[in-house]
């Protein structure tokens, strides 16, 4: 698929802006708060109705406006899409999502149209971080893979934050604790279909990211494996099994006020020759098993939609030595790319289809 224009208003540093981005590499160069991840962000937006750096939609307002949207045109193989967020600061606003030309009531309904794999500097933090990032590295890649998988993962989480409000109301005297047994079985049964996904999702990623690394670190010694963790990862059952753990785990839910098992405390287990890689990995290992992560996720995204997502680099090839570079530059010439950076130079023997520079809210040649 390919991006053939992006609209933003009221958008960050952007009052309003329209880019025509060709076919091939786009490189945006602009100084460090030029606002160049800014324009990486809105079409995050535009493919997860969500942005990757923040959880507060009104970040995303231009100062003293009330309201932003951005919009997206989408060639894909057989159609041409357009899809769109707009979003409001005040309280109680919710968020309106088009696809198009017309409002659609679930973000679900988003997925799809326009699908994004983005590399940022963060992305150390699917290696170094805690659970709750490489869990969102999975259901990100699941909800684009499938609008299906976003609505069980909203269900199961709409169950739980229910099932948590009942345990704190149950402390302050004012729960009944029977309730419990029905909120366990609907936990349960949401449970099932986001541990299958996840668990066969890890595999395929576990593979292609693999190889990846080997490829990208060039060194046959470092042996990359990523395995899926939880309570349930072997489970045949995952519903009957998780409904077993809450009846035993139930006393001890009663005293800490929250949920103990269940896919909201999966993770992933990231090695290398063995050994757990959050713990004693080097920053050079840590990146190349993230981009690893981030190929494997190309791939994934490409053979669900039958075409490559649109590929956004976030300031990351000055952050890898020249070999790492080139070996990662030689597997992404097949798809649109868009990429930020504060010298040309630091994206080495690219040779980008545009340059566009970025300053102050501004986009020229």
């Amino acid at each position: 698929m390919r991006l053939t224009r992006l609209r933003l208003r009221q958008f960050r540093s952007y009052a309003q802006l329209t880019l025509v981005p060709p076919a091939g590499i786009t490189v945006f160069v602009g100084e460090n708060g030029a606002g160049k991840t800014n324009l990486l962000e809105a079409i995050h937006l535009c493919c997860l109705g969500r942005s990757h750096r923040t959880s507060n939609d009104r970040d995303m307002i231009r100062l003293g406006s009330g309201t932003c949207a951005v919009h997206a045109q989408v060639a894909r193989a057989q159609t041409m899409d357009e899809v769109g967020v707009r979003l409001f600061s005040a309280q109680g606003e919710r968020k309106l999502i088009y696809v198009n030309g017309k409002t659609v009531q679930r973000i679900g309904e988003l997925m799809g149209h326009l699908t994004c794999v983005m590399f940022s500097p963060e992305d150390l933090e699917l290696v170094k971080g805690a659970p709750l990032t490489r869990r969102n590295f999975l259901d990100m890649l699941l909800s684009q893979g499938q609008a299906a998988y976003f609505y069980a993962i909203q269900t199961y989480q709409a169950i739980l934050r229910h099932r948590n409000a009942l345990l704190k109301e149950i402390a302050r005297g004012r729960g009944d604790a029977a309730q419990l047994d029905v909120w366990d079985e609907q936990l349960a049964k949401a449970a099932a279909p986001i541990v299958n996904h996840r668990r066969e999702a890890a595999f395929a990623i576990g593979e292609l990211a693999s190889a990846h690394y080997d490829h990208i670190a060039g060194r046959s010694q470092e042996h990359f494996t990523l395995h899926y963790q939880g309570h349930l990862a072997d489970s045949l059952n995952p519903a009957e099994d998780l409904l077993a753990q809450l009846t035993v785990s139930r006393a001890d839910d009663l005293r800490r006020l929250s949920t103990s098992q269940g896919p909201h405390r999966d993770d992933l287990r990231l090695s290398l020759q063995g050994q757990e890689m959050r713990g004693f990995a080097s920053q050079g290992q840590a990146r190349t098993a993230a981009l690893a992560m981030r190929l494997a996720q190309i791939d994934i995204l490409t053979k669900a939609h039958e075409e490559t997502p649109l590929l956004l680099l976030d300031d990351v090839l000055s952050e890898l030595d020249e070999g790492r570079r080139a070996r990662l530059l030689a597997r992404l010439d097949r798809m649109q790319t868009l990429l930020t950076c504060t010298e040309l130079g630091s994206v080495g023997p690219i040779q980008p289809n545009a340059v566009l520079r970025v300053s102050a809210g501004t986009v020229s040649e």
